[in-house]
């Protein structure tokens, strides 16, 4: 109990560290923001880590390219401040008026983008879509029984049992028009009640924001917003350096000496909710053997990788969710450096002269095939060949949605701050996204979910995360932080841990 309230306290803490905001300081002085360029110049280009599958983020809500632009573009009846904290959005009031009904009270002179307003229906229309489309969120969304629009302006949704999470995991479902909730077209570029409207999209490639002069709130401030996908890493540094780009986001770290060299470009970084993971195929042979993962496991030197590729900007995760999120405590149990002791796992599992096997990994995260070679250099010496298999963006989404890989790695973000998002969502039996299932466990997140004392559910989360690390359905590899090099004219930027920028506020100076 004692471990559980410290940890507890260093999470409150960590509530406290503010996100990166750009306001014109530097390392070793400030600098004074030169005059606003004219509207016309209001012209910004970023370049993100993530590629951009689709723009429909009921089909992908949980792709970090996708939420980075939309959640510009559609807003939720909630967001989430850098506490990760529900703040309202679409809403202004919620509250619970019984243990299973939550009532919105929504936000009245809204309209989209298109002039329509922005009614009671939109919210049940596009929650509607949301769940039905039984994505990536359908477990985090299987609570709710039903919606209502009570009037133009109230929405309850009902919920099967109490739950204290619900109103965090709202702020991932985007609002569109209700009365396209069933039109596949539409939300392949839909229109939305944001400070941007979307202009041009061609996918993994780039997508163009143009600023909504219809926005209910205030204007933004760029004319023009333009989110690059730049796969190569040095040219990705070579934008920055001649006005190409103005803003990279997760910069890595080798590429760390160049950007300090470049007098016109800070580079900053903070505690995130990003993490990396490799996740078994559970429910294919070999890996449908625990001993095989844990062997697997035991053969990677975690702390020696991370150190060498990631430095200063990532360490070994603890625990299966970053540990800057609430109830991502420090797993026992899990598995350490130890390459005999694989070796000899290996045997008892039937497997003394090892197996071969791929891993799929996405060609949009930069360095990802870096990370990957060193994997398969340290399961080489345990007698195991893996062949790793680099996919774009929309191939790999279709591979791993499908089950066709034997081993897949990939970043993630516990992005509503509470471990019931990852560990719940990801590693229940219903949601069924890695052939991984413990019912002993599910009862564990069920309670936690439904629970409202927060010690409680820190222990519930001990147990949980302790299972984990005996079954090794995955690996969590390392827990990054949010860094960003910007050019020292672009201001009013602030990186929340999120990682999804609210670009209304920022703009280029001379």
């Amino acid at each position: 109990m004692t471990s559980i309230r410290k940890h507890w306290g260093r999470l409150v803490a960590a509530a406290a560290v503010t996100a990166m905001t750009f306001t014109g300081t530097v390392a070793g002085g400030a600098f004074a923001a030169g005059e606003r360029l004219a509207d016309d110049q209001q012209n910004l280009t970023f370049v993100s880590n993530f590629g951009v599958p689709s723009l429909d983020s009921s089909m992908v809500p949980l792709e970090m390219g996708t939420n980075q632009i939309m959640s510009n573009v559609l807003q939720a009846l909630v967001t989430l401040d850098k506490n990760s904290i529900p703040q309202p959005q679409l809403a202004t009031s919620w509250k619970w008026t019984s243990p299973t009904s939550l009532q919105f009270k929504l936000r009245e002179g809204v309209t989209f983008s298109d002039g329509k307003p922005f009614t009671s229906a939109d919210v049940v229309g596009s929650f509607e879509r949301y769940i039905a489309k039984k994505a990536t969120l359908a477990a985090a969304l299987s609570i709710i029984t039903s919606l209502r629009a009570d009037d133009p302006a109230t929405v309850t949704i009902e919920t099967s049992a109490p739950t204290g999470t619900l109103v965090g995991v709202l702020s991932l479902i985007k609002i569109g028009q209700g009365a396209q909730s069933t039109n596949d077209a539409w939300w392949s570029k839909p229109i939305g009640t944001g400070p941007f409207v979307i202009a041009d999209y061609v996918p993994n490639d780039h997508v163009k924001l143009v600023r909504n002069d219809t926005y209910w709130g205030e204007k933004a401030k760029l004319r023009s917003l333009t989110f690059s996908l730049i796969t190569d890493t040095n040219a990705k540094v070579t934008a920055l350096a001649n006005g190409q780009a103005h803003v990279l986001g997760d910069v890595i770290y080798d590429q760390f000496p160049t950007i300090q060299d470049m007098k016109n470009v800070t580079l900053t970084q903070a505690d995130g909710l990003t993490y990396y993971f490799l996740w078994f195929n559970n429910a294919k042979a070999p890996f449908d053997n625990p001993k095989v993962r844990r062997a697997m496991w035991m053969a990677l030197d975690l702390p020696t990788i991370v150190r060498s590729l990631y430095g200063e900007t990532a360490s070994p995760m603890e625990s299966f969710c970053p540990s800057s999120a609430f109830g991502c405590v420090p797993a026992k149990g899990m598995p350490s450096y130890d390459p005999k002791a694989a070796k000899a796992l290996l045997a008892e599992a039937g497997f003394p002269n090892g197996f071969t096997a791929d891993i799929l990994l996405n060609t949009s995260n930069a360095g990802m095939d870096t990370l990957v070679s060193a994997f398969v250099s340290q399961w080489r010496a345990i007698g195991v060949t893996v062949k790793p298999r680099a996919q774009d963006p929309t191939t790999w989404l279709a591979d791993f949605s499908a089950h066709k890989w034997d081993m897949v790695v990939n970043p993630n973000a516990t992005i509503t701050g509470d471990a019931d998002y990852t560990l719940n969502r990801l590693y229940n039996c219903k949601a069924n996204r890695l052939g991984y299932c413990n019912s002993e466990l599910d009862t564990v997140f069920t309670k936690a979910q439904q629970s409202s004392d927060q010690n409680e559910r820190l222990e519930l989360y001990q147990k949980a995360v302790n299972i984990m690390a005996q079954d090794a359905p995955g690996i969590p590899m390392l827990q990054t932080k949010s860094n960003a090099a910007a050019l020292k004219t672009v201001q009013g930027l602030s990186i929340p841990p999120t990682e999804f920028i609210d670009w209304s506020t920022v703009y280029l100076t001379k």
